[in-house]
C-alpha cells in the first residue's frame, strides 16, 4: 500500500485531501503544526523521523492567511519556509519517493501577462507570497542537484489560486457566505480586481494526479482557467443566498492583484487535469453541503 505523509492534514485543503486519499486507500500519515491531537510537527527537526524511504510526501502545512502573515512575519517565515526546508531534508535524508508541494498565484508579480504562466516574473507584494517564493527557491534548489544521475530531490509544485469551498469562512468567498448567512453585507476592497476562484474538489483532484504523475521537476497553475472580478462573485454569493443585502464598498488593498488568473495548459497536458466545476456550480454545491442536515 502507498503510504502518503501529508502535511497542513488538519487545514481547509488538508481535511478535504485527507478524506479522498483514504477513499482511494492510501496509507495516510497525518501531520500539522502540533498541538493536543497531532503530535507530529513539521517544523521540528524530528519530523524526519515519521518519515520512510518511499513515502510519498504531499506538503500543504503553511500559515495560509494574508493578514496572518502580515501581523507575525516570524511565524510565517518559522511555517512556511523553515518549515518547508525541514521536509525538504527529511524527503532528501529518507530518500521519499516524491515531494508535492503546494504553493500560491501570490508568488506572481503584480504586472504578470494574463493569463499567468508558470514562468512569469515573481514578485510577490505580500509577506505570506513572499514566503512562499523563498519556500519554492529552496525546492528548485535541491531539485537540481544530481545524486546517482538521479534528482536528490525529486518533487512537484502546484500552484494554486484562491481555493473555496466547505471548511474554508475566511477570504473572499468564504467571508463573503459567512456575513450573508448573519445578515452582515459582503465587504470587498474595490471589486474590480480578478481572480482565478477554483473548487476545492478540483485542487484535491489536482492533489491527487500529482501523487502519481511522471512528470517530476514540473511546476503546474492548478486553477479553474477562468477569470472572474470580486464584485461579480460578491453578487452571486448574495443570489445564491436569495439576499437583498447591498455590498459595502472599501478601499482596495495593497497586495491585491489587479486580474488574475491562470493559464492550465501545462497542467492538462503533463497532469491530466483540468477544473470541472464552474464558479456557479462550485458555490451551488458547497452551499447545498453547508446546508445538509
Amino acid at each position: 500500500m502507498t503510504r502518503v505523509v501529508i502535511t497542513g492534514a488538519c487545514g481547509f485543503i488538508g481535511k478535504h485531501t485527507v478524506e479522498e486519499l483514504q477513499r482511494r486507500d492510501y496509507e495516510v500519515l497525518e501531520v500539522d503544526i502540533k498541538n493536543e491531537t497531532n503530535p507530529i510537527d513539521f517544523t521540528t527537526s524530528d519530523f524526519k523521523d515519521y518519515v520512510q524511504e518511499n513515502d510519498k510526501v504531499l506538503h500543504l502545512g503553511a500559515v495560509a492567511n494574508f493578514h496572518d502573515a502580515e501581523v507575525n512575519p516570524q511565524l510565517a517565515v518559522k511555517t512556511n519556509v523553515i518549515g518547508t526546508l525541514n521536509v525538504i531534508k527529511a524527503c532528501i535524508e529518507k530518500k521519499a519517493e516524491r515531494l508535492v508541494h503546494a504553493s500560491t498565484g501570490s508568488v506572481f508579480d503584480s504586472l504578470c501577462s494574463i493569463p499567468v504562466t508558470e514562468d512569469a516574473p515573481k514578485n510577490p507584494r505580500s509577506i505570506y507570497g513572499l514566503t512562499k517564493k523563498q519556500a519554492e527557491d529552496w525546492i528548485f534548489h535541491y531539485g537540481q542537484i544530481k545524486r546517482d544521475a538521479h534528482a536528490e530531490l525529486p518533487y512537484m509544485i502546484l500552484r494554486y489560486p484562491y481555493v473555496y469551498g466547505v471548511g474554508k469562512d475566511w477570504g473572499a468567498i468564504g467571508a463573503f457566505i459567512k456575513r450573508i448567512k448573519n445578515n452582515q453585507p459582503p465587504i470587498i476592497f474595490g471589486g474590480n480586481q480578478t481572480n482565478d476562484f477554483v473548487y476545492i474538489k478540483d485542487v484535491v483532484e489536482a492533489n491527487m494526479l500529482a501523487l502519481e504523475s511522471q512528470y517530476l521537476q514540473q511546476v503546474y497553475n492548478i486553477g479553474s482557467g477562468r477569470e472572474v472580478t470580486i464584485e461579480k462573485t460578491a453578487h452571486l454569493c448574495l443570489e445564491l443566498l436569495d439576499s437583498k443585502l447591498q455590498i459595502e464598498y472599501q478601499r482596495p488593498r495593497g497586495f491585491d492583484l489587479v486580474r488574475f488568473f491562470y493559464d492550465t495548459s501545462q497542467a492538462k497536458r503533463l497532469l491530466g487535469f483540468e477544473a470541472k466545476w464552474s464558479l456557479e456550480d462550485g458555490l451551488k454545491d458547497m452551499l447545498a453541503t453547508l446546508s445538509a442536515p
